[in-house]
């Protein structure tokens, strides 16, 4: 089998040579091609090759931009460090992907689809799904990262990194840094903040708390499949999850950060 590899991290591409090597009888690697201008110049000629491993994020930027200049037929694998939107549009769109760092299993089980079904069937991307993606890994740009904070008649600035959790309290959000100072918060809703912060970095855990990942020290099991969230500095009351929402919280505490 003829595979290419377009990936920018030398030892990404290394582990997943060691990978095929072990699972695939005599891999051809014909290539290990780490920018999108390459990519678009070997490709355009139109290589014989039976399978492309693709890195999002390369070296000079999202790599589905090598589908918006040369055309693409053969069967994909995107690779991956997760990115939560992404993803939940890859599964939506039935798009083959592996997380990064990848696993020998789940490798396997991607080449078994690809003998399966991918073979038969070459990758033709749909501009209007990799357009949506693009979107969603470029949202964390625009992630607000700092605020003014009214304060004794003047206005402090504070960095997202800087607050362990946001409350709402009588209807008023209110900041607890890690320092355990309070802050009133301008905003009038956790939703509001919600939308603003990086969401692989903060968690709504409930209608009153919206909390920082690095905050959290433990995390307890609770009656009747409830989570309790141990953070610091400790707040006065239980931050509780949901037993509907404990699954997808373990899900988000498990993806790198």
């Amino acid at each position: 089998m003829k595979i290419l590899i377009i990936e920018d991290e030398e030892s990404a591409v290394e582990q997943l040579k060691n990978m095929l090597q072990q699972l695939v009888e005599r891999p051809d690697i014909v290539g290990a091609i780490d920018n999108i201008e390459e990519a678009v110049e070997y490709l355009s000629l139109r290589p014989a090759v039976d399978l492309i491993f693709l890195d999002i994020h390369l070296s000079d930027g999202l790599s589905f931009e090598i589908f918006k200049q040369v055309k693409v037929d053969i069967p994909v694998i995107f690779t991956t460090a997760y990115d939560q939107y992404a993803i939940q549009a890859f599964e939506v769109n039935s798009i083959g992907y592996l997380l990064k760092p990848i696993r020998k299993e789940k490798l396997q089980k991607a080449l078994e689809k690809f003998h399966r079904v991918g073979a038969r069937h070459p990758f033709s991307p749909d501009p209007a799904v990799l357009e949506k993606i693009t979107q969603m890994l470029t949202r964390g740009s625009n992630y607000r990262r700092n605020f003014l904070v009214p304060f004794k008649g003047r206005l402090v600035p504070v960095s997202a990194d800087e607050i362990s959790w946001f409350e709402l309290n009588d209807g008023v959000v209110v900041a607890t840094k890690f320092d355990n100072k309070r802050l009133t918060m301008d905003e009038r809703s956790l939703d509001e903040l919600a939308e603003q912060l990086d969401p692989s970095q903060f968690y709504r855990a409930n209608r009153q708390y919206l909390v920082s990942r690095k905050a959290i020290r433990e995390i307890e099991f609770y009656f009747n499949g409830r989570l309790v969230v141990k953070l610091s500095p400790p707040p006065d009351e239980k931050v509780l999850i949901s037993k509907a929402r404990a699954g997808s919280f373990k899900m988000w505490m498990n993806q790198p950060s």
